[in-house]
């Protein structure tokens, strides 16, 4: 399916009636309203183009660590121009980045509710009709799914609108974002469960997926533990006997790829690309490590390091650090203001000569079935079935080489889930969100990692940027900024 974004960002979907500012700028080109919306070749091409607004700047490209990863206490930056202000708690409603972020997600919602009210009256296969819808439902699920825990309360737009609609919307609460971020997942299930050569679209298990892990955000955790049982009960999925394996290319959309947002090098020149930027973003400076080169932008916290039990594999994959072998090529502690690099994103393959800067071929996982397993095994630890969910728990641990946890307190367990979930998904995108929902913030950003300037109720938030409450005074600010 990586071919799919080729096409995609080429229409952009000329068609959606919003505000350069508040969504996406149109794009000045020969397709019109008049002559497109006709063939089911149209209704695809438009649907790609929603995935093409996942892998936009700062949506899953960056984003994931933008608001994931630095502001948590594993990741840094020491770089000004990007994410500094995010590290230490200084971003403002006017960072360049947050807006790019606001700007892909809408992108999203837009493009998405352009295909669900132009799609169904042309005249094509009823099957291949339903399917893309469910595609554009899932895809619109995923991006308020990404605003609501960025900036938590959100205007709902739920279909097509003109400027003058969208510059009237207003914010509503994050528990109706949130109903429809359910409602679009449960529709979704009704897409198929694999699209054979098509690998990377949204299936029925992604729909489940995401559907568990939006349970799991709001606390409703029957609901979380029904939904990912129901992807394990699927028999689809599996977990890779190695954890390398989830970010080797050869294996990309493999047995444990649950959904990934595609990425293909080659095809631009400077940021002009289909290609992963997250190589170069986190590969240590001055190595040879990524062969168009890396910047060490975004770095593991020089306190990472000590989260490891001993003989877990994950370290390996995880982090360079003193020791570390790439490529026939020590690791240099220097290479990184904390002595530290992520490895995840480069260490599976040898360097890839061909591909440009910030125009990597690695796909970026977005929810795998490891993760499955351990919201299973967090929500029955929350209904009181600790016992049952060491077996789920048990399993992420095995393929890391760790010994099986056994009979652990409800309140232990808590912990050892916290544990696996920060070592497991090291550096995609979740540590910040998951100490967030446990209330866990304040201990482990501010008195912990003694990011000082993090303070409660602003910093649970992001700002809306100031550009789009200038076009639209309806849109409220978050608290403190």
């Amino acid at each position: 399916m990586k071919r799919i974004y080729l096409i995609a960002s080429a229409i952009l979907l000329f068609t959606t009636r919003c505000s350069d500012d508040f969504l996406v700028r149109a794009p000045q080109n020969q397709i019109t309203t008049e002559s497109f919306w006709k063939t089911d070749q149209d209704a695809i091409l438009a649907v790609n183009s929603i995935y093409d607004a996942l892998q936009t700047d700062m949506g899953y490209r960056l984003g994931g660590f933008m608001f994931g990863d630095i502001p948590g206490d594993d990741m840094a930056c020491f770089d000004g121009e990007w994410f500094v202000a995010h590290d230490n708690f200084t971003v403002n409603s006017g960072n360049l980045q947050v807006k790019r972020a606001w700007r892909a997600w809408w992108a999203g919602v837009a493009r998405a509710n352009v295909v669900l009210n132009r799609v169904p009256p042309i005249e094509m296969d009823e099957t291949l009709k339903q399917r893309l819808l469910g595609e554009a439902k899932f895809l619109r699920g995923v991006s308020y799914f990404n605003i609501v825990t960025i900036w938590g309360d959100a205007p709902l737009m739920d279909h097509e609108m003109n400027n003058e609609e969208i510059f009237a919307v207003t914010r509503q609460p994050q528990a109706e974002i949130w109903a429809q971020v359910e409602q679009d997942f449960l529709d979704a299930e009704a897409l198929p469960t694999s699209i054979p050569g098509e690998e990377g679209r949204a299936t029925k298990g992604a729909a489940k997926a995401f559907l568990s892990r939006t349970y799991l955000y709001q606390g409703k955790y029957q609901q979380a533990a029904d939904k990912a049982k129901e992807v394990i009960d699927m028999g689809v999925y599996a977990l890779h006997d190695e954890y390398i394996k989830n970010y080797q290319t050869q294996h990309e959309n493999g047995v444990e790829s649950v959904f990934e947002v595609q990425f293909v090098a080659g095809t631009g020149g400077w940021g002009n690309n289909e290609g992963n930027w997250v190589p170069s973003y986190s590969g240590p400076s001055g190595s040879s490590y990524v062969a168009s080169g890396a910047w060490g932008i975004v770095v593991p916290s020089a306190s990472s390091k000590n989260i490891y039990e001993a003989n877990d594999k994950r370290r390996a994959v995880n982090l360079f650090e003193e020791g570390s072998v790439y490529n026939n090529i020590p690791y240099d502690p220097k290479w990184s203001q904390t002595g530290l690099s992520l490895a995840k994103y480069i260490v599976g393959d040898l360097p890839v000569i061909t591909e440009g800067a910030i125009d990597a071929e690695r796909n970026m996982p977005i929810i795998r079935y490891a993760e499955v397993l351990l919201i299973y095994a967090e929500a029955l630890n929350e209904l009181n079935q600790t016992a049952t969910a060491e077996l789920y728990l048990n399993q992420v641990r095995h393929r890391a080489g760790l010994d099986d946890l056994s009979g652990l307190s409800q309140d232990a367990f808590r912990q050892a889930i916290m544990q696996e979930r920060r070592v497991e998904f090291f550096g995609e995108g979740h540590r910040f969100f998951d100490l967030r929902r446990w209330g866990k913030l304040k201990e482990y950003v501010h008195d912990i990692a003694n990011k000082e300037n993090y303070i409660e109720p602003k910093n649970l938030y992001f700002p809306i940027p100031q550009d789009e409450r200038d076009l639209n005074p309806g849109l409220a600010q978050n608290t403190g900024y």
